[in-house]
């Protein structure tokens, strides 16, 4: 078979309603009274349905509690519990099979474990095994229920050996994280062990094997003609059955479901100029048709400082000669000047000796030379981090270059990259793309997040004010907690758009679309937005609350995943969710999401605009496998989290470097 594949299989159970037993949810509303509700009924599934708590016995030894009343479900009506029945009933089927299954907590997935060692015993200590992750699904396109699941599937690496076994054999475990007897086969642990071993190319030949397109698809191929094959053993519940499990193409429901492309947006350069001499990559076009910011920078005196520590001198200063030759090649700078300050050790206190240099001082950016093992110290330790605090508190942004990778790896690509990241952070733009005419004055409010140490959620807020996806950095608000989440947002909007609704709304209503990392809330956003109308009452804005996210089950292959996707491809689910395809050799989409409660609900236009955005990266020059509206206020979020660390730094110190993409 050929075409597009979406891993959705339609699963057809003749609907009806049934009369289904009840309890009260109230009894029930705290977590640790729920759970012991299902600890006492083991054999009952529980589904909670606005005010009522759903049940429906496993097996005919099941007993129900007692105050339960039967109340009929209508399955038309009540797609989510008909889901729910099909999502247990099939779990209930494959676990007995002799498969390890687990629940992500995280989303409404299953991970299905096989027993089988990829590897086949090749590395001895370690084992990769494959899992296939099962997600109940439905949506309505026009009124159409599409009811069914899908599977993707992925590796899990883990280790046969203990930590006793690692030292026995002279595997160095320091550093590497685990339990009492057991190393966790994390990315670090797995680089040392195999490296130690002598086995880095047979592993990574089989795991690139293994993680093939075409390899995954016939994964998940075989596990459906299993359900399919096997389907009538699947059972269901108050007289329902499986009459068919469908793997189909696309398009298919009548074109209901089908792919469509968003092209890639036109790149503009200095003077609104475009590719009209059909170059090949985006750096050439920079250099042909000079950056878009180009008067603010061309004859302007550009100071660069390098901070190298003595025996990196010889390769640095080859690195220099490198950067300067392609910053003035392709950003046509005509006058750069370097200060080169060489120290004698490479410990935290060598770096500090010349934070208060008086050229380093009067720099734009200032390079510094680290090695591989700094970067992985913390913040309060790390050459970087305390080089780049001290300098950011007074204006100066920094950019870190290992020493790794000038003596490796300084490629042409390489260093394409770095002069990028260095115009950026310089406070330049090197192009912008086309921007489409509006009734409305619109602005996009990206809101990103990490984890700080705890791992509690941090949140970073930025936002895109122009229609050409120009950045605007100079109002970034403080990081929140979800403590004080929605009042920070509802203070960051007031105080972005008082100067400018004035002006939005001349066009009469303006709108504000959110891109934000999680689903939207009443708790959060919806009252920031609420308490912001209040305060702009005498004008009128409209929203759109979209949810971008990568943690859904998803995928897309072309051609059973032997042929690439093409980037843009976008397959609108229902009114609400859409898939946008970014990358064209991965399988995983984004998946866009429409709040309901939206009063902006154009999907297709919103998909347009997250793809567009992505062609605005300034980390390099082809287009980010996420939207920078989410990925900068992220990044954002990461960097100041790790800068909070080192003494003597604080917040407010980033204002003197608003102007730039200091984060990237």
């Amino acid at each position: 078979m050929s075409g597009l594949f979406l891993n959705f299989y339609q699963v057809d159970i003749p609907t009806k309603a049934a009369s289904i037993d009840s309890v009260e949810y109230s009894p029930y509303a705290s977590k640790e009274a729920f759970i012991g509700l299902k600890k006492s009924f083991p054999n009952l599934s529980f589904y909670r349905d606005d005010d009522k708590i759903l049940l429906w016995k496993n097996s005919n030894e099941s007993e129900f509690p007692e105050n339960t009343v039967s109340i009929n479900i209508d399955f038309t009506e009540k797609a989510k519990v008909l889901s729910k029945i099909l999502e247990r009933s099939i779990i209930d089927f494959v676990e007995p099979k002799g498969y390890r299954i687990f629940k992500n907590k995280h989303s409404n997935s299953w991970g299905i474990i096989s027993s089988k060692d990829v590897l086949n015993g090749s590395i001895e200590g370690l084992s990769v095994n494959r899992i296939v992750h099962f997600s109940p699904c439905f949506f309505f396109k026009e009124s159409k229920l599409l009811l069914g699941f899908s599977l993707s599937t992925s590796l899990k690496n883990s280790f046969t050996w203990s930590k006793s076994e690692f030292e026995k054999y002279g595997i160095d475990i320091k550093g590497l994280k685990g339990d009492d007897n057991r190393i966790f086969a994390n990315r670090q642990s797995i680089k040392r062990f195999i490296e130690t071993k002598g086995a880095t190319t047979k592993y990574d030949q089989i795991i690139n094997e293994e993680n093939k397109n075409s390899k995954c698809f016939a994964v998940i191929d075989g596990f459906y003609k299993w359900l399919d094959k096997n389907r009538t053993e699947i059972k269901l519940p108050f007289g329902l059955a499986i009459n068919a499990i469908s793997k189909k193409y696309l398009p298919f429901e009548d074109e209901l479901i089908k792919p469509e492309i968003i092209g890639k947006p036109q790149r503009y350069f200095y003077s609104n100029r475009k590719n009209t001499q059909g170059l090949k990559y985006y750096d050439q076009m920079v250099k042909a048709y000079q950056p878009y910011s180009l008067e603010l920078y061309q004859n302007k005196q550009i100071n660069i400082g390098v901070i190298c520590p003595s025996e990196y001198q010889g390769e640095t200063e080859g690195f220099v000669k490198k950067i300067e030759a392609k910053l003035k090649e392709v950003f046509h700078f005509n006058s750069l000047n370097f200060h080169f300050k060489t120290i004698a050790g490479k410990e935290l206190e060598n770096y500090k000796e010349v934070l208060y240099d008086e050229a380093l001082q009067k720099c734009d950016l200032i390079y510094v030379i680290v090695n591989e093992a700094q970067e992985k110290l913390s913040p309060n330790n790390s050459p970087y981090y305390v080089c780049k605090a001290k300098f950011i508190g007074n204006g100066i942004p920094t950019q870190d270059v290992q020493i790794e990778t000038i003596r490796q790896n300084l490629n042409a690509f390489t260093m394409t990259n770095i002069a990028l990241n260095s115009y950026a952070k310089l406070g330049g733009t090197a192009w912008t793309i086309e921007k489409e005419d509006k009734l409305k004055d619109e602005l996009v409010i990206g809101i990103g997040s990490t984890l700080s140490e705890n791992g509690q959620f941090v949140l970073g807020i930025a936002q895109v004010f122009h229609n050409d996806g120009r950045y605007m950095t100079g109002d970034c608000s403080p990081l929140s907690s979800f403590a004080n989440y929605a009042e920070n947002l509802e203070n960051h909007l007031y105080k972005t758009l008082q100067p400018l609704v004035e002006e939005m709304s001349k066009s009469g209503t303006f709108r504000l679309i959110f891109h934000l990392f999680k689903s939207a809330s009443e708790e959060y956003e919806l009252k920031a937005i609420n308490g912001l109308k209040e305060r702009l009452a005498n004008y009128n804005f409209e929203f759109a609350l979209v949810h971008l996210a990568y943690g859904h089950n998803f995928r897309l292959y072309y051609n059973d995943g032997r042929n690439d996707i093409n980037q843009g491809t976008y397959i609108q689910l229902s009114k609400h969710s859409a898939l946008l395809h970014f990358v064209s050799k991965s399988d995983l989409p984004l998946k866009i999401y429409l709040d309901k409660r939206s009063t902006f609900t154009s999907l297709f236009y919103i998909a347009k605009q997250v793809y567009w955005f992505s062609h605005l990266s300034h980390r390099s020059y082809m287009p980010s496998k996420r939207t920078v509206t989410i990925m900068y206020p992220s990044l954002m979020a990461r960097m100041t989290e790790e800068l909070k660390k080192v003494e003597g730094w604080d917040y407010e110190r980033l204002k003197a470097v608003s102007e730039k993409l200091w984060f990237i």
